[in-house]
């Protein structure tokens, strides 16, 4: 099982980290959660093309996590990808309204050559390519969801999406493998609506996670060590998620 970070950053432009975006790749199959802007120009750098991705799994709506998916629907329609039939693409409910309102300004969005598969979810368990997923609520926006995802090996990646320090945020990373967690801000500067690398090294610890990957930084981040504050509170590895990261 193997996780490439596509994006590590948020809305805000930076050089070196496009937004959100993470690649979960088992058994053969390629599967992307959330999909924020310039994300998808991160595959081919990961050895992938659009061809290549299976499903897709969204955490919320904000558009720093889900924007690239009309470029992915608008790429796939090239003849170079007459082979895909399907694609799938899970999400909180609003999902179907999202897409009612990308065909509504695109109307190609409803006339694809592909079956799109919608899939508007409540938290619970789910197979999603042969991979068990469990959505878990998290609190963000009043459509956030986290995906705890077990592989064919039976490890475990925890994804929070975007959080504050909420209930959800334990059960979804329990005794994870890899728990890759929000931390927009550093511990000094709290930001609203997202965590700190303490409160991601706390959750962690509560979790009784093996591997805490910090992610989703704001500039505000830059000159502060955030590995330090996870770690003052967390006893498992902290890693730092940076762009084409692989774990």
């Amino acid at each position: 099982m193997r996780v490439t970070v596509l994006g590590s950053g948020t809305a805000v432009p930076v050089i070196d980290r496009f937004p959100a975006g993470y690649l979960v790749q088992d058994g053969g199959r390629n599967v992307l959660v959330d999909l924020g802007p310039g994300t998808l120009r991160r595959l081919p750098q990961a050895g992938l093309d659009l061809g290549d991705v299976h499903a897709v799994l969204l955490t919320h709506y904000h558009t720093d996590h889900c924007a690239d998916l009309a470029p992915l629907l608008f790429g796939l329609r090239n003849p170079a990808f007459a082979a895909v039939k399907r694609l799938r693409v899970v999400g909180a409910p609003g999902l179907r309204a999202l897409h009612a309102s990308l065909a509504e300004a695109w109307p190609w969005v409803g006339r694809l050559p592909f079956e799109l598969v919608l899939d508007e979810i409540a938290p619970g368990d789910l197979e999603v390519e042969g991979l068990q997923v469990t959505a878990v609520d998290i609190e963000h926006t009043d459509a956030s969801l986290g995906y705890r995802v077990r592989g064919g090996s039976g490890r475990v990646v925890a994804f929070s999406g975007d959080a504050v320090d909420c209930a959800g945020l334990i059960p979804l990373a329990r005794a994870a493998d890899v728990f890759i967690c929000d931390s927009a801000f550093p511990s000094a500067a709290p930001g609203p609506g997202h965590m700190t690398p303490t409160e991601a090294g706390r959750a962690a610890q509560r979790a009784g996670a093996k591997k805490l990957v910090l992610t989703h930084f704001y500039p505000e981040c830059d000159g502060h060590d955030l590995i330090a504050e996870a770690r003052a509170v967390f006893a498992g590895e902290v890693v730092k998620a940076a762009d084409l990261l692989e774990i």
